[in-house]
Order: C-alpha cells, then sequence, then structure tokens
C-alpha cells in the first residue's frame, strides 16, 4: 500500500513538473517579439500573387521572379534568413497575415488610412500613380480626366483591391477576378467582357508591353487619366512593431546604397520608381474610405 502511494505521489510530481515546464515555455512564446519569433524559425513566409507582371510572376522556366520577389530575396540575404513564398491572391493574402499563416504580404498594396488601422505597413518600397487599361480602338469610351465617365462602365479587378473600390466609388460594375494572370484580364477589356482595368500606372505600363507582344490578339492600351498618387508597403500583422522596425531598417539600408533604385530599374524599364513622382500633386484624389 506504502508503495502504491508513493508510486501515485510520484506520478503527481511529475505531472505538476510536466504542467509547470509547459507553461513556462508557453509563457516564454508568448513573451517573443514577432521578430524573434521569425528569426528563431529561420524563416520569413511571404504571400505574394505570382501573376502580377512585374512585381510577382513567373519567367520561361517558372521560376519566380519580380520587382518585389528580387527586393525580398534580398532582405532575406541581409536578415540571414530563407523566404518562403506562398503564392496567394489578393483577397486571402490580408486574411492570410490575420490567421497567421504568412508573416508579410506584397502585392503592390498601397499604404492607406484604412488598412494601417488593422495592419503594419513597412516603409514605402514604391510609389506610383492610378491608371488604367482600356481598349485600343477607344470603344471602352473613358477619357475623362476627372475620370466622370467611369460610371456604368465594367471595371475589371481583384477583389478588396483599393482600384476596385475606387471603381465602385464612382459607379463603375465591378467584375471579380480570382488570382488569374494578366492575360486574362487584358484579353477581357480586348473582347468587350470588362471595359478597363483600373491598377497602378506603372505596373500596367510594363505589363500592356509585354502581354501585346506576347499574345498580339489582345488590343489594349494605356488610358490617359491619371489619379490617386500611391504609396506601396510590405503587410504585417500589429502584433508588436519588431517586424516593421527590422524590415524599414533593411529597406533604408537598399535605399540609401542604391540596391532598391537598381531593382526598380531592372523591372520597369530603366524608371526609379523608389522615390515619389513630381507633379502629381493636381491628379485627382478618389477617398475611398466609406467604401467596404
Amino acid at each position: 500500500m506504502l508503495k502504491k502511494l508513493v508510486a501515485s505521489a510520484l506520478l503527481v510530481s511529475s505531472l505538476v513538473l510536466v504542467a509547470c515546464s509547459s507553461n513556462t515555455n508557453k509563457g516564454s512564446s508568448a513573451h517573443q517579439t514577432e521578430w524573434e519569433r521569425i528569426k528563431e524559425a529561420g524563416t520569413l513566409r511571404v504571400a505574394t500573387p505570382g501573376t502580377l507582371y512585374p512585381t510577382s510572376y513567373h519567367d520561361d522556366a517558372d521560376k519566380l521572379i519580380g520587382y518585389e520577389i528580387d527586393m525580398l530575396n534580398e532582405i532575406g540575404k541581409r536578415l540571414d534568413i530563407k523566404v518562403d513564398y506562398q503564392e496567394i491572391g489578393v483577397a486571402e493574402a490580408f486574411t492570410a497575415v490575420d490567421s497567421g499563416k504568412v508573416d508579410i504580404a506584397v502585392n503592390n498594396f498601397d499604404t492607406t488610412k484604412e488598412r494601417l488601422k488593422k495592419y503594419n505597413f513597412s516603409i514605402p518600397y514604391k510609389y506610383s500613380i492610378g491608371g488604367m487599361i482600356v481598349r485600343e480602338d477607344g470603344s471602352s469610351g473613358i477619357e475623362a480626366a476627372d475620370l466622370s465617365d467611369w460610371k456604368g462602365k465594367k471595371a475589371g479587378g481583384g477583389a478588396g483591391t483599393q482600384y476596385m473600390k475606387i471603381a465602385e466609388k464612382l459607379g463603375a460594375e465591378p467584375v471579380i477576378y480570382d488570382n488569374v494572370t494578366n492575360d486574362v484580364y487584358l484579353r477581357d477589356v480586348s473582347t468587350g467582357r470588362t471595359d478597363f482595368i483600373p491598377n497602378d500606372y506603372y505596373t500596367q505600363v510594363i505589363a500592356v508591353k509585354y502581354i501585346t507582344q506576347q499574345f498580339p490578339d489582345i488590343k489594349v492600351k494605356m488610358g490617359t487619366a491619371k489619379y490617386n498618387p500611391t504609396e506601396q508597403g510590405i503587410v504585417m500583422s500589429k502584433a508588436d512593431t519588431s517586424l516593421k522596425e527590422k524590415l524599414d531598417e533593411v529597406l533604408k539600408e537598399m535605399k540609401e546604397d542604391g540596391t532598391l533604385k537598381a531593382i526598380s530599374e531592372k523591372y520597369y524599364a530603366g524608371q526609379d520608381l523608389t522615390e515619389p513622382e513630381k507633379g502629381t500633386e493636381n491628379l485627382p484624389v478618389i477617398d475611398t474610405a466609406d467604401v467596404k
């Protein structure tokens, strides 16, 4: 009987020690910053579309490349961590950050007041303005500099993008796509399924040139109207600021030593988009704060 009591006491004692040990580990993990957690794991998990030329796409050898990819590869090198890319569309990218499936998301995401309420953004790694792709023959009927002719037109884009919010605010009919390649978007404009694609101007200029060379039957061009000066940043959780501080530090270094400029010039036909464009102060600015 005594042996049984001693054995029981030892078992209870062991369980208490395991529980204490477990709680201690959880407490230690809970006190880790976001950056400490990522550094310990040795991997930065990134949501990226893999379909957006020239920021995140596959080359002829099916290798993932692009402006944002080169930028993040360099960041990973400087921070001495592996970068794990998970190809995720626009709508799911923010959800992936929310759930912890990824640590950061990139997809030409504009830094907006609404997004800053829920997410941390890095300092801007790219500056741009809004533009649009229309039919080559002018039948899209979108030319007004004040964007007054968007009403009733069919706008193609990904769910939840800032540009689709602008289109909705101006009375356009949204045609929503999943994570499809640029040629799908552009072909639908060419055939009349949609009338235009509102999006980042500089990305669209490069995309139109590239896609129309690859697919001569796609008859589209850049529209003349420009609007909403923008700045793009890396999206991450607001759990704390440790990851933002680390990424900002490296992005500043890359700007100062010219690395980021070189990457921009490589993918944007010699253009440096790491600094804001001059003369954009008179462009129309559409506030989408009331568009959900």
